[in-house]
This record gives structure tokens, sequence and C-alpha cells, in this order.
């Protein structure tokens, strides 16, 4: 079962439908744009960086942005804003980790025993 919220606040969809009497396709929240187009642009210096030149339209750049767009503001919210993620993802990389135990390990096999005296078979052809 699904509850509203009692706020007023909560209740407000701030996206961005387009200009006045053409509408986007799509439904987005005004803090998706800023962060598809930080990406994007991190996208296209990191390939400016790298050796590799290909002239064709940024189309995998968009691909990538969008799908990471799509997945950052899966998990950014008006309640988890960006910073607090960003502040999650760097405690959980410092936080210190209680040393693994030793697991008990295999012996190896050095030398394989064989039986001296074994019957063969013989194949039916």
């Amino acid at each position: 079962m699904r509850l509203s919220p009692d706020d007023e606040v909560y209740r407000v969809d701030a996206v961005w439908l387009g200009p006045q009497g053409l509408t986007l396709p799509w439904s987005a929240r005004y803090s998706a744009y800023g962060i598809w187009l930080v990406l994007f642009v991190g996208v296209l210096m990191v390939e400016a960086a790298l050796p590799m030149r290909v002239s064709v339209p940024p189309v995998w750049e968009l691909v990538l942005t969008i799908l990471a767009t799509y997945a950052l503001t899966g998990v950014i919210d008006h309640d988890r804003p960006l910073i607090t993620v960003w502040e999650l993802l760097r405690s959980e990389a410092r936080t210190p980790r209680a040393p693994k135990t030793p697991r008990p390990t295999r012996l190896k096999v050095t030398s394989v025993r064989t039986r001296e005296n074994h019957v063969q078979v013989p194949s039916p052809h």
C-alpha cells in the first residue's frame, strides 16, 4: 500500500517537460539535466585524453551518460541528495575492515599413486 506524504512540498513534481506547447517525450527532474551534463562533459574529456581518434557523432557517449544518469537519479532524490551519497561511498571506502581469518588450504598432491597390478579391459574392436 502506498501512502501519500503529508507534506505539500513532496507532492510537487519538480520536472521540466519542455517549452510551452512543445513538451519533451520524457519527464526528468531538474537535477537530472545537471547530472547528465556533468557526466557527458566528463566522458568527453576522458575520451579527449585517450589516444584513440574516432570521427563519429558521440552516440555511445550519449547512451552511456543517459544510463548513468538514470542509475544515479534512482539513488539520488530529495531525501538523499548527491552529497550524502558521495559521503556514504567515501566513508564506506575508508572504513577499517576486520582482518580476514585465514582459511585452511588443501594440501597439494605431488605424486599420484598407481596400482602396479591393474587389469586391462579388452576393447570391443
